[in-house]
């Protein structure tokens, strides 16, 4: 009876973490095949079950710094660097704080006691300080008036939330830039991560992705890159030569520009 399920939802959502394997929920089904076909199913699942996700997770951590990190577009994210905890089936370290307005509204400081949860059971997420906890040690935070990474003047547009670094020419944004140009949805250059994109970069092979296309005349010097090797260059060539017959939109969306994405950039294709 619906009593006997309710406590079955609690029970298991108690002792969920005494499993030898990671579960989210509990499916509940009716138990008798006969008011199973009565009921049938819907084109995406049966009328006669039905899920219980559990409450997400939730730990306690300790808050040891906040760092910074430059997107593609300049936006300037603080993260969360956590005393590690394992949560929903992993060990976190990190959670992203989204923006200035987060930490203020949130009322972060460095060195807080702070509860965890993974939002979905997938991306870490503070969910409130244990003010409670606060001993006189803890440090307010503020967004940087300079870039982290160029040195450049930030600065807020009326309006939005994200902090932007000014310099187009900014190295972590075009590193990002570069990760975004190659990545699956994008030129899909198989083979291109961000290790070998920061070694292209350190050694003065590419400056923007438009480069990229240019590597081919300089095969041999990239042999002689330590750990990169002849096969290894090939297969990195071959797969920028075979990007150049991607759609348009692929391309379009490769560019990072701002306010367009995938769908934009396909409705543009076809205009």
């Amino acid at each position: 009876n619906w009593q006997e399920i309710y406590e079955q939802c609690i029970r298991w959502a108690d002792e969920r973490g005494k499993l030898s394997y990671e579960i989210d929920g509990l499916v509940i089904k009716v138990n008798d095949l006969r008011y199973r076909d009565i009921l049938g199913n819907t084109t995406k699942a049966p009328r006669w079950a039905v899920a219980y996700k559990f409450p997400p997770e939730k730990k306690k951590t300790r808050l040891k710094d906040i760092i910074l990190q430059v997107g593609r577009t300049g936006v300037i994210t603080p993260t969360a660097i956590l005393e590690p905890v394992r949560i929903a089936g992993s060990v976190v370290g990190r959670a992203t704080l989204h923006n200035e307005d987060f930490i203020k509204e949130k009322d972060i400081m460095i060195g807080d006691t702070v509860i965890l949860q993974k939002a979905g059971d997938i991306i870490p997420e503070i969910v409130e300080v244990v003010k409670s906890e606060r001993d006189g040690t803890q440090k307010p935070f503020e967004m940087p008036k300079y870039c982290p990474a160029c040195g450049s003047e930030v600065m807020r547009i009326d309006g939005e939330v994200a902090v932007r670094c000014t310099n187009a020419s900014c190295p972590a944004q075009l590193k990002r830039s570069i990760i975004h140009f190659v990545s699956r949805d994008a030129m899909n250059i198989e083979g291109l991560g961000p290790q070998i994109i920061t070694v292209l970069l350190d050694k003065g092979f590419i400056k923007d992705a438009a480069d990229l296309y240019l590597l081919k005349g300089r095969r041999e010097e990239l042999i002689r890159v330590e750990r990169m090797g002849e096969k290894s260059v090939d297969n990195l060539l071959n797969a920028i030569e075979k990007s150049k017959k991607n759609s348009l939109d692929r391309l379009l969306f490769g560019l990072g520009i701002r306010m367009i994405g995938q769908r934009a950039s396909r409705v543009l294709a076809e205009t």
